[in-house]
């Protein structure tokens, strides 16, 4: 599949600052994985997805990189290969989470596995991964605007405190399709008086990037 917008958007906006165990939940090729490799010097980082052509396809994409002794890609379900050897194990978890659920139960494709929720979902991701982080780990994912009310709800009653938000929009006059999120445990580590909010517009123009979209991902994206 085709390397999204999606992905490059929460792999660059995810702050990173203190990580040295991150995870990428339905690493699918390898992309967050990677992003996560080059943004974090000292950090080991796996990604995970049930997909074994995309764990395939990742494994050589981390092998033809210059971190591939710091990258391992596991090829198995979340987050039942990862409870028992690393609990409390991650101070970051970073997802591009399937959101669409069709109610299709035979799933034939890879990308119709990567588009829909299955067993993974962005509610089964927040409460998968309170036992996964560190005290002072985070979670970050980016979803569709619709459901961030109904996951905030959820992250909340699950003891997570939201540390930034960020909505992005194509251009000035669409409406904001995409939010990315961060969310922190609730321990006695660290208390957020208020949650960071942010403001994300791609394109000045049809083919043009905005100045804020470029700073963003410049050290990823060629054309810029």
């Amino acid at each position: 599949m085709k390397v999204g917008v999606d992905g490059v958007l929460i792999g660059c906006w995810t702050d990173v600052e203190g990580s040295t165990k991150i995870l990428d939940v339905g690493s699918g090729c390898g992309l967050i994985t990677l992003m996560m490799a080059q943004r974090c010097p000292e950090a080991d980082i796996i990604g995970i997805d049930i997909d074994e052509p995309s764990c395939t396809e990742a494994l050589e994409n981390a092998k033809n990189s210059p971190w591939k002794d710091r990258i391992n890609i596991i090829n198995g379900d979340f987050p039942d290969i990862l409870n028992i050897e690393y609990s409390k194990g991650f101070d970051l978890i970073v997802s591009n989470p399937p959101y669409f659920d069709s109610g299709i139960s035979n799933i034939a494709t890879s990308r119709e596995r990567a588009r829909h929720q299955g067993s993974l979902s962005p509610f089964s991701l927040l409460a998968s991964s309170v036992a996964l982080l560190t005290p002072s780990g985070t979670l970050a994912m980016i979803m569709p605007t619709e459901f961030t009310s109904s996951l905030e709800e959820e992250a909340n009653k699950l003891g997570y405190i939201l540390k930034r938000k960020c909505f992005v929009r194509g251009h000035a006059e669409a409406p904001y399709k995409r939010v990315l999120l961060q969310w922190i445990l609730k321990n006695d580590v660290l208390y957020l008086d208020e949650t960071k909010i942010e403001h994300l517009t791609l394109e000045s123009e049809r083919g043009k990037p905005t100045d804020e979209y470029r700073q963003l991902c410049k050290d990823f994206y060629l054309k810029f």
